[in-house]
């Protein structure tokens, strides 16, 4: 893609033996909120802080809006950063807080005035200038911390895991208000998170790593529906496998653990001798009561959740699946017996084959 806001160019980040982050490239476009997920050690975390200028890269170059910035320190990039902790300054009023890296660039008092009223304005937060942090609660001290960032009008926004610290109802509202925000002001965000259903919410684009290593860079209904390897189809959402046993190259037909011989919707394109599985999300299956027809299983836990389930069962195999049972099925479900007999229908449809 070209016109990129930040250009990583085959970034590699060593702490001696130990590699953080390996050969990434990855193009984040202006206006867009691109997040870097994966779990903790993947080296999402140090690859924000080398966009920031915290660290610097063992090899590779990172530019932002065209300029090579590699060497650049941290006050002198186009960037500002919202940490985990959100770092808000207890000793002063939300409009000092907002206040201090302007002041710190020694702009004139009115300038001053103007931004943050600006960024106040921005994150809503305009009647509450004159309170302290401690007057606050968790989601709008988040966004003091927002405010005093956009203050600087920064080309690009990093944000550190911004909705961790948070309780969960909150955190839903601030995903929200902060989709709106970066809509509102146009800047990019750049987000680190483990959370998959965070990124998957707010993000246009997101980056999955693995040990360092870039797994998989797409759009979230790619990355959820068309998982490039069976890493990020585990780590995106939930999943069901099954072990190819046999098939052909070119051929829709094939044998599946647990399964059986079925027909796939398209053929199957790997070489022959690979070791693949059948990849089903547990919303692609139904469990019901069983009529002698579907795979036959063995019904566990049913998880009542309001408007699904999670049904755990065990197929005849001896392999246990988890499904997402729909509200018109729960009511049935949790009137049966734990260990009933039971079918499972799967939709093959929606199933993906990936290199196990």
């Amino acid at each position: 893609m070209t016109d990129a806001i930040i250009s990583i160019r085959n970034v590699t980040k060593r702490f001696g033996s130990f590699t953080a982050v390996e050969d990434v490239t990855i193009d984040i476009q202006p206006g867009e909120i691109f997040a870097l997920l994966g779990p903790s050690g993947c080296g999402k975390s140090t690859l924000l802080r080398m966009i920031a200028g915290f660290e610097t890269p063992t090899e590779g170059d990172i530019l932002i809006d065209g300029k090579d910035v590699t060497d650049v320190a941290p006050n002198r990039r186009p960037v500002n950063m919202v940490f985990q902790s959100y770092a808000v300054f207890p000793h002063m009023s939300v409009a000092d807080n907002v206040a201090y890296g302007l002041k710190m660039d020694r702009l004139p008092g009115a300038e001053i005035k103007e931004k943050v009223a600006e960024a106040l304005e921005q994150v809503k937060l305009t009647d509450f200038a004159h309170r302290m942090p401690d007057q606050l609660s968790g989601g709008q001290r988040q966004r003091v911390a927002l405010a005093r960032a956009l203050a600087k009008r920064p080309r690009v926004l990093l944000l550190d895991e911004p909705l961790s610290a948070l309780d969960a109802k909150l955190r839903d509202a601030m995903r929200l208000e902060l989709v709106k925000l970066q809509e509102s002001v146009g800047v990019s965000f750049v987000m680190v998170t483990h959370d998959q259903s965070e990124a998957l919410a707010m993000a246009d684009r997101v980056a999955v790593l693995k040990d360092g290593r870039l797994m998989q860079l797409a759009d979230p209904m790619t990355l959820y529906k068309h998982p490039s390897d069976t890493f990020v189809a585990d780590f995106i959402g939930r999943v069901n496998f099954f072990e190819v046993e046999e098939f052909k190259p070119g051929s829709a037909e094939v044998r599946v653990q647990s399964l059986g011989a079925v027909t796939l919707p398209t053929p199957v394109e790997f070489a022959a001798g690979e070791k693949l599985v059948l990849a089903v999300r547990p919303e692609y299956m139904r469990v019901r009561p069983w009529d002698g027809t579907g795979v036959a299983a063995t019904l566990g836990d049913v998880g009542f959740q309001g408007d699904s389930s999670i049904v755990e069962v065990t197929l005849e195999s001896g392999q246990p699946v988890q499904v997402l049972s729909g509200i018109a099925d729960t009511p049935v479900l949790l009137g049966l017996e734990p260990g009933a007999k039971v079918g499972v229908d799967v939709d093959l449809g929606e199933g993906r084959v990936l290199r196990g």
